[in-house]
């Protein structure tokens, strides 16, 4: 059996929200986790994700939306009807984008000794 944290809870409405408003109101905005590495384990393949807290754990990748891959930014939403997870491929691609000119300005640099070029 899987074990899977639960998403974090914060108050769904604000203290002293009336019923009839409650039902007006939109659900919260969704967690986002981070695929950090997919490997195989004993029950199967298995996908290791990081929490916005920075806790870790793994899940089945059948548990995952297809095509997933490491470093892949997912959309997790508790709802009605149970977990959503979604992939977020616009976002993922701004993060990749953003690191890569991280990367590229430090390569620009002068390298120290001992030191070499850093890619993605």
């Amino acid at each position: 059996m899987w074990h899977v944290p639960k998403l974090r809870r914060s108050p769904r409405y604000p203290v002293g929200v009336k019923d009839e408003e409650r039902r007006d109101s939109h659900p919260p905005a969704p967690e986002r986790w981070i695929v950090d590495g997919i490997e195989d384990g004993p029950r199967g393949r298995v996908a290791r994700v990081e929490r916005e807290d920075g806790r870790t754990f793994d899940l089945p990748l059948s548990a995952l939306p297809d095509g997933v891959r490491e470093g892949d930014l997912l959309a997790v939403q508790d709802g009605p009807d149970g977990v959503t997870v979604r992939l977020l491929p616009g976002e993922t691609r701004a993060r990749r984008e953003s690191a890569q000119r991280n990367l590229d300005r430090l390569n620009a640099g002068t390298p120290r000794e001992g030191e070499g070029e850093i890619t993605l």
